[in-house]
């Protein structure tokens, strides 16, 4: 069938549905991506997710689920997260919808951009349903604690919450951390422009090689095949309810875990941890998500700025130098620091 001719229909089936979803809360996507170390065809999902990323920013929400094969140092098992039900690897789902796209080529393998399809579900802002988190690391920082705050605008709905931790910057030297490559002989000049350092003679045109992996998911509400989290059962308009979980970092000799999971606890850099946020409907599709940073478990450092800041707060650099609230929330040069904000010490989350 003719991809021009799908996406056509797939705008006259989803807008009606976005009109009657419109609200007055921020609406962000959830991306997950089935992947996997040993998957060769799986450097196509980083070119398409890295354009997804720079395309719509911090309202697309991407978690990569590693699930391709249980030698991977970021295998999650299945019982351990909800089914995404990949079809094939790479894959990749919107908002759990029920439509697998390829992470490049979107609807035409080989052909088309997933960029093509991704606009039918960013185009609408707004949501009828919200979701607020925050994190912060327990005592010893071996686990997160995670709170999540819904509101709706409509009555009488039933609504699933799922946390999930997420680690940037995760490799390692071992064999076990080194992606399979299909394409490491093959012409580049045959794929789309970001996959050259993949094909022959690129950065990475061999047929393993080193790679350091973002938005890995390392942990879940999930357990035995469902969340831990209790639902949140006929929330009344404008009013708020909160629920709250803990989410244990992977250790080593875990029940389940192989040699090349245990090699992932090292692996993970506490400063580049992040939590999502999900909220469901009672049939398991997404209606909003979140992520957040995780403070440190020193109460004084008690939100991020990127989140809660705003232009009228008085911002003040720990030197004592003022500084707009906006530029705070906005710059992406901002650097990692510590910053006054109405009397409060603050850590700067870009």
């Amino acid at each position: 069938m003719n991809k021009h001719f799908i996406l056509l229909l797939l705008a006259l089936f989803t807008l009606p549905l976005i009109a009657q979803n419109s609200g007055s809360f921020e609406r962000r996507v959830l991306i997950e991506e089935g992947t996997g170390t040993r998957c060769p065809n799986c450097p196509r999902g980083f070119v398409g997710i890295k354009e997804l990323k720079e395309a719509y920013g911090d309202r697309a929400v991407v978690i990569a689920v590693h699930q391709f094969d249980n030698r991977d140092p970021m295998y999650l098992r299945h019982s351990n997260y909800p089914d995404c039900n990949f079809a094939c690897f790479p894959d990749c789902i919107f908002n759990r919808d029920g439509y697998h796209y390829d992470p490049l080529y979107g609807w035409d393998l080989g052909s088309g951009s997933i960029l093509d399809v991704a606009p039918s579900y960013f185009q609408s802002t707004t949501s009828t349903v919200d979701i607020q988190a925050d994190a912060s690391w327990n005592a010893d920082s071996t686990a997160v604690v995670g709170n999540a705050t819904i509101e709706s605008q409509t009555s009488g709905e039933t609504y699933e919450v799922q946390m999930v931790l997420v680690a940037d910057s995760l490799t390692g030297s071992e064999t076990y951390w080194y992606q399979s490559n299909i394409y490491y002989d093959r012409d580049a000049q045959n794929y789309p422009a970001g996959m050259a350092d993949f094909c022959e003679g690129g950065k990475y045109g061999q047929g393993g090689f080193q790679w350091i992996y973002d938005d890995v998911a390392i942990a879940s509400s999930y357990s035995m095949g469902r969340t831990q989290i209790p639902r949140i059962n006929n929330l009344a308009p404008n009013t708020k309810a909160t629920v709250s979980y803990t989410l244990a970092l992977p250790v080593v000799g875990e029940k389940y875990s192989t040699a090349a999971q245990d090699l992932l606890p090292a692996a993970i850099r506490k400063d580049k941890v992040s939590m999502v946020a999900i909220v469901t409907d009672s049939y398991g599709k997404v209606l909003n998500c979140v992520k957040v940073g995780i403070m440190g478990s020193n109460t004084n450092y008690v939100k991020a700025v990127s989140a809660d800041c705003r232009a009228n707060n008085d911002v003040y650099s720990i030197d004592g130098h003022k500084l707009s609230g906006s530029s705070l929330r906005n710059s992406s040069l901002l650097p990692h620091n510590i910053y006054i904000v109405n009397g409060k010490k603050i850590i700067a989350v870009r």
